[in-house]
């Protein structure tokens, strides 16, 4: 159903706000219902209203309407000019533009025609009852039975399904989105200015590739240093190592194994290295220097030299010398070997400095095995130095050349490395700020349990899909048998059963069998037109309610057509009363309520409306009075005035005393309670300007009723004079004026381009109702309940 309408700028209206305009006495919002009643005067906007909703049944605007904006509410959703169609309303209005559409004729007699349509026929038995097994099979959401009841449970697990899915996948995204923006983008050590949600996907995608392995805690120290790392200049130098512990090591072999014996050796001496080497130590303190003994201050003997001569020959003397040579080279060998590596890790890039800390790490201890070797081959040659007659054995080696070359080279590379980097400093700062940010995304989705939830999330879209496709294959059925049914239709439908349905509305209702609409075969008898005749011939000046009784009754027996019939419609029905006698009007309300508003009454009791939503419009009373009679839907009813305020129109709920009592004097009254005092002609001024005829009809009924008869026909003021007396001449005087100038502008047509004297008005008002009080309290007082105004007490 529509339940609300704002209309920013349509027509006579402007600035409507439903939910500020229309509210009952105790400010709550009144809904449209099922159905509903609008009073207007002529010119009021009523048809206006109606083309909105005429707008929605045929999807386009009516021409001429500048810059229209509306907004209709309703269970489907909202409609606006922008979106007319598709609007999911069906919806038939009867207004001037659909007599205008369809029974051009009787507007233009000359060139216009009527439609012509076709309804069910009722000759087919057969087809009506396959069309009402189908009907049965697709049943109804109401009678909570067939397949559009089962499609709507389908619908709800459908959207509850989705809802799941979205709400899930929703979750995920806006943990990535609040990742993307609140971490990543704003840490500038990943050199992301501009990153989001797609971004941090793309990255999630590179982490689960083959072979990525997340950055261990000192590999992001590691990274984070490079960053902040400067360019460095090349390293000249690189580690060359000589080890020269071979050869060495060969001649001190041959001098470490060498015999040699003296000429004539002392005994002494070679049972006691030590004292041996006491004594070849003293030599070249004494010899050819002293001839006593420096230790003890005695004489040396005289053959002393040629003993000792004898016991140290020129053999050991060559191998001493031999032997300190052989001493030289060690210990050169062991002072080179601190020049092997002079680099440090400062000449290094991040990266590398661990890298070449670890292999100098590793060649000095290999290079401390050399050294140490270097020494106990020291030690033996030392030994023999001090027991030049007693061999020595020579001593085995600890260290590896080739391990200590291959960390030699490793750093040569890694210096190489190094100086290469200077010209990829910037690129290798790029990859670690991507290793940096791949791994933050890795360890993200490992918290946040990422893998997990996108199963889920996949589990819940298929789930979503798999209700989706039960809701779509229930709509196919449902559409293959609607088609079906629309097939069956096509093959009843019967244009001259158009024609005869509209003639028995006419003759059944209006008792009107002399105006027919007759379906008459073209010139070519390929195809049938509507004619309306009179007594068997073409009927033409038809008067205005001949013309209306015609269209309204082609408007009710359309909605048979099979385009119509069987769906729940929305109608509108626009002032179908123009110049029709009361008896017309009687039966004008008798069509509406058995065909449209009456229920049919279900086997359970309960009532089944043959309209989704009925509107129904007019600006005749007695009419609205009649309407009163409908059967209304219990407590889904609502009545509304359409006004027209200057040049704009509004809707607002009818007042009670229209609802309930629907007479013209009460509302003839209330119009001159209005104008009563002056301040008011600034929130509403429509009552101001109709005050001159609201006056003159209101007197007439009043006084008539008051004096029956009038004794002088020769004083139109007759009945006034009685009323008002005599005694007020100047009142009495502006009221005729008033009454008169205001009501009857075709005998002073000036008058009407004059403005309102609204001072004037007000005290008129004023005056009469002062008057009438006084002459009867009573009836005045029940005259303010009737339109819902307080009882006045002086």
């Amino acid at each position: 159903m529509i339940t609300q309408i704002d209309i920013a700028n349509f027509g006579s209206f402007s600035g409507l706000t439903w939910n500020k305009n229309i509210r009952d006495g105790g400010n709550n919002v009144q809904n449209f219902k099922r159905l509903n009643i609008l009073y207007g005067r002529n010119y009021s906007g009523k048809t206006t209203l109606s083309r909105i909703f005429r707008a929605l049944e045929i999807g386009r605007l009516p021409l001429n309407y500048t810059t229209p904006s509306f907004t209709v509410h309703g269970d489907n959703g909202d409609v606006t000019p922008a979106c007319l169609t598709p609007n999911g309303y069906d919806i038939r209005v009867y207004n001037r533009d659909f007599v205008n559409d369809n029974l051009s004729f009787l507007v233009n007699q000359a060139s216009g025609e009527i439609k012509t349509f076709a309804i069910v026929g009722d000759k087919n038995k057969e087809i009506e009852d396959a069309i009402a097994a189908i009907e049965a099979e697709l049943g109804s959401v109401e009678t909570k039975s067939g397949l559009r009841f089962d499609l709507e449970g389908r619908k709800k697990e459908r959207d509850q399904a989705q809802k799941n899915h979205k709400k899930a996948s929703d979750l995920l995204e806006e943990k990535l989105r609040t990742h993307a923006n609140d971490k990543i983008k704003k840490n500038r050590e990943y050199g992301k200015s501009i990153y989001n949600i797609e971004s941090i996907k793309r990255d999630i995608a590179t982490t689960k590739m083959v072979g990525f392995k997340p950055l261990s805690s000192e590999e992001q120290t590691a990274k984070l240093s490079l960053l902040k790392q400067d360019a460095l200049s090349d390293i000249s130098t690189s580690v060359s190592i000589s080890l020269k512990i071979e050869n060495i090591k060969k001649t001190a072999e041959v001098l470490l194994s060498k015999i040699i014996t003296p000429t004539q050796p002392i005994q002494e001496l070679l049972n006691d290295s030590v004292l041996q080497l006491w004594v070849k130590q003293g030599i070249p303190l004494h010899k050819e220097k002293r001839d006593t003994c420096a230790f003890c201050r005695q004489n040396l003997p005289q053959d002393i030299w040629q003993k000792l001569d004898s016991h140290f020959s020129k053999e050991s003397s060559d191998l001493d010398t031999s032997i300190d040579s052989c001493l030289a080279s060690l210990i050169t060998a062991i002072d080179e070997i601190p020049k092997f590596v002079t680099l440090t890790g400062d000449s290094f890039y991040t990266e590398e400095k661990t890298v070449f800390e670890l292999n100098k790490k590793t060649l000095d201890e290999e290079l401390a095995v050399y050294k140490q070797d270097l020494k106990t081959l020291q030690s033996a040659l030392v030994a023999r130095k001090n027991n030049l007659f007693q061999p020595v054995e020579t001593p085995c080696t600890s260290h590896s050349p080739e391990t200590i070359q291959k960390n030699a080279d490793a750093i040569n590379d890694l210096i190489t490395q190094n100086n290469a980097r200077t010209n990829t400093l910037e690129k290798d700062k790029g990859t670690a700020r991507d290793l940096l940010r791949l791994t933050d995304v890795a360890s993200f989705i490992s918290t946040i349990n990422y893998d997990t939830e996108l199963i889920r999330i996949t589990s819940l879209k298929k789930d979503a899909e798999t209700a989706n496709t039960a809701s779509t294959t229930a709509e196919k059925e449902i559409a293959d048998r609607e088609t079906k049914i629309t097939q069956l239709r096509g093959q009843q439908k019967d244009e001259r059963k158009g024609a005869e349905k509209v003639n028995a509305l006419l003759n059944h209702f209006f008792g009107h069998d002399g105006i027919k609409l007759e379906a008459k075969d073209n010139a070519e008898r390929t195809a049938v037109k509507f004619e309306v005749t009179r007594d068997g011939k073409s009927a033409y000046n038809l008067s205005e309610g001949e013309c209306s009784l015609i269209a309204f009754c082609y408007f009710i027996a359309k909605l048979e057509e099979p385009e119509s019939k069987g769906k729940e419609l929305i109608i509108y029905i626009d002032d179908p009363i123009s110049s029709l006698d009361g008896n017309h009007i009687f039966f004008m309300f008798s069509l509406i309520e058995s065909l449209i508003a009456r229920p049919i009454k279900n086997t359970d009791g309960s009532n089944y409306y043959r309209y989704k939503q009925l509107f129904i419009s007019t600006h005749n009373l007695d009419f609205l009075k009649y309407l009163k009679r409908l059967s209304m839907p219990k407590n889904d009813n609502e009545h509304f005035m359409v006004e027209r305020y200057g040049t704009s129109s509004n809707i607002t709920l009818m007042p009670a005393y229209l609802k309930n009592y629907i007479t013209e004097f009460n509302y003839l009254f209330h119009q001159i309670y209005k104008c009563r005092n002056q301040g008011l002609a600034m929130e509403s001024h429509e009552p101001f300007y109709g005050f001159g005829n609201n006056l003159r009809k209101f007197l007439e009924a009043f006084l008539f009723f008051k004096y029956p008869h009038h004794y002088d026909k020769s004083d139109p003021f007759e009945r006034i004079k009685k009323f008002f007396g005599e005694e007020d001449a100047a009142a009495i005087a502006l009221l005729n004026r008033i009454n008169n100038e205001l009501s009857h502008l075709e005998s002073i047509p000036d008058r009407g381009f004059k403005p309102v004297e609204i001072p004037e008005i007000s005290k008129v008002a004023n005056f009469v109702l002062d008057k009438i009080y006084d002459s009867d309290s009573a009836q005045y007082n029940a005259l303010l309940k009737s339109i819902g105004e307080p009882e006045r007490s002086q």
